[in-house]
C-alpha cells in the first residue's frame, strides 16, 4: 500500500506563492514554482526541497517565478502555451490542456480552468484523488472551464477571498466610472488586458487601447488553438487588431501592464500620471487609477480598486465543493478571516492543516 502525503509549502493563509509538495508512488512531485508577487514578498519555500518532477498550472509569476531557484536537471510538466515562459533551456515534458499524462505510476489529468492561456488544473490519481485547481474562474470571457472529477483532498484558488459579486458588478462599475473620466489600468498582460479590451469592444465603444506587452499576448492568443478559448472568441480577437495594433496614451481606456503598477508601461504611465496629480494646476478631469484585482502592498495607490472576475466568487467555491465532494478542502491564496463564514461554505470539508496522509487507495479516474 502506498502512503501519500500532501502539503502546502507556501499559498496559505495569505495572496502567496503557489508551492505545494507530493509524496506518492515512490516519488515527490512538486505542483506549481510560484515565486514573489512583489520585491520583498518572503519566498523562501523551495530551500533544501529535492523533487522528482515540477507540474506547473499556468504561466504567471505566482506560479512559475521560482522554477530558476530549483536544480536544471528536474523535468517541468506544463502545457505548450505555458512552456514558452519557462527558465531558457529548462527540460520540459508537454501536459495535454485536456487528458492525462502518466508521471511514473501516477496518472496526472488536467483540464482547462478558465484563467490563463493554456491554464489548466491537476487531478492527481493517489490516495482517493487529489485535485488543486490552481488559479480558476468559471466567468471568464476568453477561457473556458472544465469540469474536474471527484477527489478526496481539493486545494482551490480562493484568492479574491469572500468576495462574492458577478463580472455584471464589476463590468457596471467600470462602465459608470469611464463615463466621466478617462482611466489607465495596470493589467497582466496575458489574460485581463485582452479580457477588457474584448468587453469595452462589446460595449460599442472603440476608446481603448493597449500597450506592446498586451498587444503580444493579444497575437499569441490569436495564433494558437481556437480550443483554448471559448466558442466564437478567436474570430472576436481578430477583431481587435487594428485598433490593438498602436498604443494611443490619449485613449480613454488605457491598458498598461504589470500589475503592480510599478513595472513596465504600466509604471511609466503611472509616473506620468503622479507627476501631474502633484501639479497644483492638475484638473478633476485627470486620468484615474483603477485596479482590477490583487493590489501588492507596494503598488502606487489607484483612485478605485474593483474586482474583475479571474479569479472565483464564494459562489463558485461553493460550486466546486459539490462538484467535487472533498473530503478535505482547503482556500488557498486568501487571508481566512472570518471562519465562520468559511466553514458555511466549505462545510466539514474545510480544513485548516495544510499537510494530510492521504488514504491508500484510488478512484481510477483516466
Amino acid at each position: 500500500m502506498n502512503q501519500t502525503l500532501v502539503t502546502v509549502l507556501s499559498g496559505y493563509g495569505s495572496k502567496a506563492p503557489a508551492a505545494i509538495l507530493v509524496q506518492a508512488c515512490g516519488l515527490r512531485l512538486l505542483l506549481d514554482a510560484g515565486g514573489p508577487l512583489y520585491p520583498g514578498q518572503v519566498c523562501d519555500w523551495y530551500q533544501g526541497l529535492e523533487v522528482d518532477a515540477i507540474l506547473v498550472t499556468h504561466d504567471h509569476q505566482d506560479h512559475i517565478g521560482s522554477l530558476s531557484k530549483l536544480p536544471e536537471h528536474i523535468p517541468i510538466y506544463a502545457t505548450a502555451s505555458t512552456a514558452r515562459s519557462l527558465p531558457a533551456g529548462r527540460i520540459w515534458r508537454e501536459l495535454p490542456t485536456r487528458g492525462t499524462t502518466y508521471i511514473g505510476d501516477i496518472a496526472v489529468r488536467t483540464g482547462l480552468s478558465g484563467h490563463a492561456l493554456g491554464g489548466v488544473w491537476l487531478h492527481l490519481d493517489v490516495g482517493g484523488g487529489l485535485f488543486y485547481s490552481g488559479d480558476f474562474s468559471c466567468e471568464s470571457l476568453l477561457f473556458p472551464f472544465d469540469l474536474p472529477p471527484p477527489a478526496y483532498l481539493a486545494l482551490l484558488d480562493a484568492s479574491y477571498g469572500l468576495y462574492d459579486q458577478s463580472h455584471h458588478v464589476a463590468w457596471s462599475i467600470l462602465e459608470s466610472l469611464l463615463e466621466s473620466h478617462p482611466a489607465l489600468l495596470p493589467v497582466p498582460p496575458s489574460g485581463r488586458a485582452i479580457e477588457i479590451a474584448l468587453w469595452r469592444q462589446q460595449q460599442g465603444f472603440e476608446d481603448w487601447s493597449m500597450d506592446a506587452s498586451c498587444y503580444e499576448n493579444l497575437t499569441r492568443m490569436i495564433s494558437q488553438s481556437s480550443d483554448l478559448l471559448l466558442p466564437g472568441v478567436q474570430q472576436s480577437l481578430r477583431e481587435l487588431m487594428p485598433r490593438a495594433a498602436t498604443f494611443d496614451p490619449q485613449a480613454h481606456l488605457l491598458l498598461a501592464g504589470e500589475p503592480d503598477g510599478c513595472q513596465g508601461k504600466a509604471g511609466e504611465l503611472i509616473r506620468e500620471h503622479q507627476a501631474r496629480a502633484a501639479d497644483r494646476n492638475a484638473d478633476s478631469s485627470d486620468r484615474l487609477l483603477i485596479h482590477t484585482g490583487y493590489v501588492a502592498p507596494h503598488a502606487p495607490r489607484g483612485t478605485h480598486t474593483l474586482c474583475w472576475n479571474v479569479h472565483p466568487r464564494l459562489t463558485d467555491l461553493r460550486w466546486l465543493v459539490d462538484m467535487v465532494q472533498p473530503r478535505y478542502c482547503m482556500p488557498l491564496f486568501t487571508p481566512m478571516h472570518d471562519l465562520p463564514t468559511w466553514r458555511n461554505v466549505m462545510g466539514a470539508a474545510l480544513s485548516l492543516e495544510g499537510h494530510w496522509e492521504l488514504p491508500a487507495t484510488s478512484v481510477g479516474v483516466v
